[in-house]
């Protein structure tokens, strides 16, 4: 593998499995990739991000995000000093706390924003491979 012209480090090797949902047989020009189960998978990511980000689930009230969404975890870590006391000890538990706070919700966050970019880029992919088989085919 080569180098990146700016001489960092090269991309990673990637295999997928073999039974990768959208992946079929290799037929010496690379494996065929089945459209249709490709965007079944990402329709399958999205729904599960949906949860993720606090869109109210079927069985939940509109104004509750639900556990583990990012809200509910940036409603419940907000604990700081001014919630543990004056105590010394108690008052650094405070500060590690809201510093946790910030970075875990930050990262929390990153990662949907990131699988939804993902996502759409995937999706992008495909609909270009598409048009051009359409264009070059006519």
């Amino acid at each position: 593998m080569s180098r990146p012209a700016d001489g960092g480090s090269p991309p990673p090797e990637l295999e997928l499995a073999r039974n990768f949902p959208g992946l079929g047989d290799d037929d010496g020009r690379g494996p065929y990739v089945d459209h249709k189960g490709v965007r079944d998978v990402i329709g399958r990511l999205r729904e599960n991000l949906g949860a993720l980000s606090g869109n109210p689930l079927p069985n939940m009230s509109a104004t509750y995000s639900g556990p583990g969404t990012v809200p509910n975890v940036a409603g419940l870590a907000m604990v700081g000093p001014e919630s543990s006391g004056s105590w010394e000890v108690a008052n650094y538990f405070g500060l590690n706390v809201e510093n946790a706070y910030e970075v875990f919700v930050d990262s929390y966050s990153k990662l949907q924003e990131q699988a939804d970019k993902w996502a759409d880029a995937v999706e992008q992919a495909i609909v270009n491979y598409e048009k051009g088989h359409q264009d070059s085919s006519a």
